[in-house]
């Protein structure tokens, strides 16, 4: 009677110890609800164009023949699959994405640590975000940021650097709709930029890692101004100051009368600015263009589907006097 009793007193102690732990586990997993998506926005609804003003050229190879160095690269031409952008997270101190992994029950209970090679430009469900490589060089001394976003024909069209929700026509409501359905105020681009050899394209020295957040005060919530997201190594942006480019929201109106294939900008300005590197004539250096939807984001909800973003990204290049690259450390 009494090894009876026993029994039954260890079968509710470890009843309990079982809900305390479910009960510990969806506390914990209750703040991941961000990355559950009705749908998965894929690479291929994103126009992103890569420019550079005179004085810096792009190409695709860091040994290119002269005639394939230029001042545009069309984001495709980097990233040829049909790839999915699901949320993940940027871990500066881990120097790498990091995404949740799902239990059994549908619920998220911890971090899985992500790779380019196993992670990044695939379209099957491996697939988490995309990068592109291209390389750049210059013929004189440049510093070399990201151009503010400039308007063109009284707002019809846009320059500079700017990410911005597609107008989609809607032939019902005679009337543009949003297709960025709200990924664009949670989408990121990350820059890591490596001096290289020119002759062996190796790595001459530490990169660093810049993100760039677009539309930083604008929110599908009622909540207003930048809003700082929180980094899962518990501090409070995703990295530091020096390497977090912030930038207002840009949107679009109808043009008056409403048009098919017009609307007219209005596009945000930097927060600050930002300088990428320091290059001279004979340098080069490589350029990974990381594209992400970030799951720390207060922006990255469930109503983000099918979404049509597009991006323009342009590098400003002031000519200075500087001896070369600078030095760099690696963001840590």
């Amino acid at each position: 009677m009494k090894d009876s009793k026993t029994k039954n007193q260890r079968r509710r102690t470890f009843l309990y110890l079982w809900i305390l732990l479910a009960l510990l586990i969806l506390f914990v997993t209750a703040t991941y609800t961000w990355f559950s998506l009705s749908r998965t926005p894929h690479v291929n609804d994103m126009g992103l164009n890569i420019n550079a003003q005179n004085g810096i050229e792009l190409a695709l190879k860091y040994d290119a023949p002269d005639d394939e160095w230029g001042q545009r690269i069309d984001f495709a031409d980097l990233v040829t699959e049909d790839c999915p952008l699901k949320p993940v997270t940027w871990s500066d101190a881990r120097q790498r994405f990091l995404a949740v992994r799902y239990g059994f029950d549908g619920r998220g209970y911890d971090f899985a640590e992500l790779t380019d090679e196993n992670s990044a430009n695939r379209s099957d469900g491996e697939g988490y975000y995309v990068i592109g490589t291209f390389y750049a060089r210059s013929d004189a001394y440049c510093d070399v940021s990201l151009a503010e976003a400039v308007l063109l024909n009284e707002g019809e069209n846009g320059a500079g650097t700017y990410v911005i929700g597609s107008p989609v026509w809607d032939s019902e409501t005679v009337s543009h709709k949003n297709g960025g359905n709200g990924a664009e105020n949670a989408i990121r681009m990350g820059l890591r930029i490596t001096p290289i050899d020119e002759k062996t394209g190796q790595p001459d020295g530490e990169y660093e890692f810049f993100i760039y957040e677009p539309n930083c005060d604008l929110h599908v919530s009622e909540t207003e101004g930048y809003q700082p997201t929180p980094s899962i190594d518990r501090k409070d942006t995703l990295t530091d100051a020096d390497h977090l480019i912030l930038q207002k929201h840009s949107s679009w109106t109808e043009a008056e009368p409403v048009q098919h294939n017009v609307t007219i900008k209005q596009l945000g300005e930097f927060l600050q600015n930002v300088k990428l590197f320091s290059i001279k004539p004979g340098e080069k250096v490589k350029i990974d263009l990381y594209v992400w939807l970030e799951g720390q984001d207060i922006d990255c909800k469930s109503m983000i589907n099918k979404a049509e973003i597009q991006a323009n990204i342009q590098f400003n290049a002031e000519q200075g006097n500087q001896s070369g690259l600078d030095d760099i450390s690696d963001g840590q």
